[in-house]
């Protein structure tokens, strides 16, 4: 019995979970709209993962045309997909616009980190250079 509850519990996300799970057809259309596309790969084990989605599901309910798609990956059973996006580590965030990849960032947990992050790679990805911080200009002596 306590397998079953164990396994159970195991298989069912958290209560709090609302971001949708990768499927590759669903990439596939979104690709295919050319949206911005956020792939989080998590973990069971990371703690880490855990902070940086609630970061994410804070930016997730932004629900204009223009707001990224946020989907998560499993790290331990997608080994294809970390081959093949170069994912090293759980807890890393992979940004796609349409079908190009435009930046991959591991360890990330505040909100305010994910929306920089996801704010450059998206003006790279259109030809713009990143908003510089304003130079601290000193008083000469």
């Amino acid at each position: 019995m306590r397998l079953l509850l164990a396994l159970f519990f195991m298989t069912v996300p958290p209560a709090g979970a609302l971001l949708p799970s990768y499927k590759p057809e669903r990439m596939r259309d979104l690709q295919a709209q050319g949206r911005v596309i956020v792939l989080q790969f998590t973990s069971q084990t990371c703690a880490l993962c855990r902070q940086q989605e609630e970061a994410l599901e804070r930016l997730a309910k932004d629900s204009s045309k223009a707001a990224p798609v946020i989907l998560q990956v499993d790290y331990d059973s997608e080994e294809g997909l970390r081959q093949l996006w170069r994912v090293s580590a759980p807890s890393t965030i992979v940004i796609f616009r349409g079908m190009d990849l435009l930046a991959r960032k591991t360890g990330l947990v505040s909100e305010e980190d994910v929306r920089t992050f996801l704010r450059d790679a998206v003006a790279r990805s259109r030809g713009r250079p990143r908003p510089r911080t304003p130079a601290v200009v000193r008083p000469k002596r």
